[in-house]
């Protein structure tokens, strides 16, 4: 078997458990970022769709994908339908997995690229990013990856490669920042190969140097145009994962500790997926725990299997490295994220650890049961992602899968709570919102929510507790500070009112919103007195 031989079985078997989403339509964060989003719809110029950030500027935060939103607008010049941009999905899907086992090719053999680049393609983990439009972030980021790698293992024969480095380098990290670690896993490639051929570790690290810093390049020169052309510094889209506000980097460390076990499991045995992991379905927990042993001992005896092998395999060893080098970024450890866990989020990371797991069992089991267990696997992770799929179908869709992957979530007491109250059981959907809120005190959604439904019914006064509550959570936001003044002045406390508006313009100079609103309450108020 040859290479392109793998890489053509992983990119149709990634074609076929994939191919149904094609009938999803825009789900979640598919809405915001491509689908109401005239700048892709009708783009003024090319410059203008490169410039723009991931997410519409009223969302906030200082995400860049210029690659990303580059290829929907592309869509868009086709059809404006969700069919065509799932159906590109699932053709980043397949070269993705392409590319990957290639990848695996390259550093062992074929046989090798053959079974990883399978498993790759029918990993049930996946589906989120094949399924949801949103994910091709992920998709053309390990693509990217997987070329630059593929060209520095390949710059050993011929310098010619290095262009491959840089260039794979720079469409990767304008698809997802999160191929920064690029340099870091350019490294431990051409390590990993080195010791499989027994070489010393200075010729590894002289033959690593050059194609290392290609793949710096193309990543500094991103985040000095981002800082250009985007707003603000930060790496995520948002503010601290619930539950790690106030810790340093050993407390974040600490707190997800328990939660890595919550990846492990995904990583190797992903049947149970969800659409959320939010509290309290996962939560951070900053105590000592048993979970923080257990977490701890399956790290250490990992660590020591893998080490233990390196006599006949250092590939266990490797992927196991790769996982803790491309979770680094949505670990919450050296960069704080919004999410506790996502799917989606465990692309990149998941290639490393079926390596691992290919390599280990190329080692231990023998060899007339390998090829009977892959292809257990296989159909086993195929039926399991071809099954997942419609839950992207619709929101609708999405909302039922959420409420049974994590019925104790947040997310899934807010929509159970929005879902009473339209029906008209006002006790039940304000049970479910405070349930929410409990579950994640940090998060504005379902206080802001319950708010308005308290304002609605006219009671004015736990609806300006509930907006308090969320300013002294958290004072940046404008939209309680907008609303507060008027459930106040419903509830009879002018004074207070005209303070929370005059204190809302003074904190938001720039916004004429609230300095109209701060107005409009002084208005009020003066006609009050009267």
């Amino acid at each position: 078997m040859r290479p392109w031989h793998a890489a053509l079985t992983a990119a149709l078997a990634a074609v076929l458990v994939s191919a149904t989403a094609v009938r999803n339509g825009f789900v979640e964060d598919d809405h915001w970022v491509v689908e109401q989003r005239p700048l892709l719809q009708h783009p003024p110029s090319a410059s203008a769709v490169i410039s723009a950030p991931y997410w519409p500027p009223s969302f906030g935060g200082s995400l860049w994908r210029p690659a990303v939103l580059a290829t929907y607008a592309l869509d868009y010049r086709v059809s404006s339908g969700p069919g065509w941009f799932h159906a590109v999905n699932v053709l980043w899907a397949a070269a993705a997995a392409a590319v990957l086992a290639l990848l695996a090719a390259a550093l062992a053999d074929a046989g090798t690229g053959l079974a990883v680049g399978l498993l790759f393609a029918v990993d049930p983990v996946h589906v989120e990013a094949v399924a949801n439009v949103v994910g091709r972030a992920e998709l053309m980021a390990a693509v990217g990856y997987g070329l630059a790698l593929i060209g520095a293992l390949r710059a050993e024969k011929s310098r010619a490669w290095l262009a491959g480095v840089v260039l794979g380098g720079a469409f990767a990290i304008a698809s997802k920042e999160h191929a920064a670690t690029l340099p870091a896993a350019v490294i431990l490639l051409l390590a990993g190969r080195g010791a499989a051929r027994a070489e010393s570790w200075r010729t590894s690290l002289r033959r690593a140097w050059a194609p290392a810093l290609c793949a710096v390049a193309p990543i500094v020169g991103y985040f000095v145009l981002r800082r250009l052309v985007v707003q603000g510094g930060a790496f995520g889209s948002g503010g601290l994962a619930p539950g790690l506000g106030g810790l340093g980097v050993w407390g974040r460390a600490w707190g997800m500790l328990p939660l890595s076990l919550v990846w492990l499991r995904l990583l190797v045995f992903p049947a149970h997926l969800s659409a959320d992991y939010s509290p309290a379905y996962a939560t951070v927990s900053t105590g000592f725990t048993l979970w923080h042993v257990v977490a701890l001992l399956t790290w250490v005896v990992l660590a020591g299997g893998a080490w233990r092998l390196r006599h006949r395999t250092w590939w266990p060893l490797v992927g196991l490295v790769w996982v803790a080098i491309t979770i680094a970024p949505v670990s919450n450890i050296l960069v704080p994220t919004e999410i506790l866990v996502a799917e989606r989020t465990l692309y990149l990371p998941s290639w490393g650890a079926l390596l691992a797991l290919v390599t280990a069992a190329a080692a231990i089991v023998p060899a007339r049961a390998r090829v009977p267990a892959l292809a257990i696997v296989a159909v086993l992770g195929a039926w399991r992602s071809v099954a997942r799929v419609p839950a992207w179908r619709s929101d609708a869709t999405f909302v039922v899968a959420l409420e049974a992957d994590a019925p104790t979530s947040y997310r899934s007491l807010w929509q159970e709570g929005l879902a009473a109250f339209d029906a008209g059981h006002w006790g039940s959907g304000e049970r479910y919102l405070r349930e929410a809120i409990a579950a994640a005190p940090e998060i504005p959604a379902p206080k802001e929510e319950l708010a308005r439904r308290y304002a609605a019914a006219g009671l004015w006064r736990p609806a300006a507790d509930l907006l308090e509550r969320e300013i002294a959570d958290d004072s940046s936001r404008t939209l309680p500070w907008s609303e507060l003044p008027g459930v106040l002045l419903q509830a009879g406390d002018t004074a207070r009112a005209l303070f929370v508006a005059e204190r809302a313009a003074a904190r938001f100079p720039g916004d004429s919103a609230l300095a109209r609103n701060a107005a409009a309450v002084a208005s009020a108020a003066k006609g009050r007195r009267r």
